[in-house]
């Protein structure tokens, strides 16, 4: 049995090992030739036509980019235009432009609303974010497109009546006053609370011409006061000659 055994072992260390190599380096420059059924299938279905977005890269072809191209492009309509200029008139025109927030409401609050503004001389301006913008860019009026972002409302007004502006603010329930544009200068909330404070221009032109007559009065006094001294002590020096004389 071992004699079998060590004698199958001799016969397995003697069996050559063989091992492929391949001296040629593979075939890289050139592609393979197809089958003949193949190559026919392949020249058959060669296109013709040039593909549209043939060497456009993808990001290039996205509709989200397209799109926002399109928004930067900006198409002057004629007709703004025109509505622009006749709001930038109303504006410089107006002695008070009102700048409300517009909250959700119904067509019917919002005409309400309206027609109460319209019984204290405020009428409603019609127009949209870029009307706007076109209106009082490049003007001394620009600082207001800070308050036109969306859903704004602009009435305009002869009379700078405030305080009943703040009054009737408060009673509007679907508007928010953002400011307003008081003599040609625009006030945020706190300082039309505070204008509203102030007295009448009639009150005020009283003041200042009481402030300047006292003022005038005061001189005229400073002034004459040497004058009727020196007048009351001669006639009080003429007085006691005359006195020693009629000793």
């Amino acid at each position: 049995m071992s004699l079998s055994l060590s004698g199958q072992l001799l016969r397995g260390v003697k069996t050559p090992l063989v091992q492929t190599v391949r001296h040629r380096t593979p075939n890289l420059r050139k592609p393979a030739i197809p089958h003949w059924s193949r190559a026919v299938v392949l020249k058959l279905t060669i296109p013709k036509y040039r593909e549209p977005n043939e060497g456009i890269h993808p990001i290039d072809l996205c509709d989200k980019k397209l799109k926002a191209v399109q928004k930067q492009i900006k198409v002057e309509n004629p007709f703004e235009t025109i509505v622009a200029k006749e709001i930038y008139e109303k504006i410089c025109g107006a002695k008070l432009v009102a700048i409300f927030h517009g909250l959700p409401m119904t067509q019917t609050r919002l005409f309400a609303a309206r027609v109460q503004l319209y019984k204290m001389g405020l009428t409603y301006v019609h127009h949209n974010t870029n009307m706007m913008r076109i209106a009082v860019s490049g003007t001394r009026h620009e600082a207001m497109l800070k308050l036109y972002q969306k859903d704004t409302l602009t009435f305009v007004g002869d009379i700078p009546d405030v305080a009943k502006l703040l009054k009737l603010e408060k009673k509007i329930s679907g508007m928010v006053l953002l400011g307003a544009v008081v003599d040609n200068r625009l006030m945020n909330l706190a300082d039309l609370k505070q204008y509203a404070a102030l007295p009448s221009l009639g009150v005020m032109q009283a003041q200042l011409v009481h402030t300047l007559g006292s003022a005038a009065q005061c001189i005229s006094q400073n002034l004459v006061a040497h004058q009727m001294e020196l007048t009351s002590s001669l006639t009080r020096h003429i007085e006691d000659k005359a006195n020693e004389k009629g000793d």
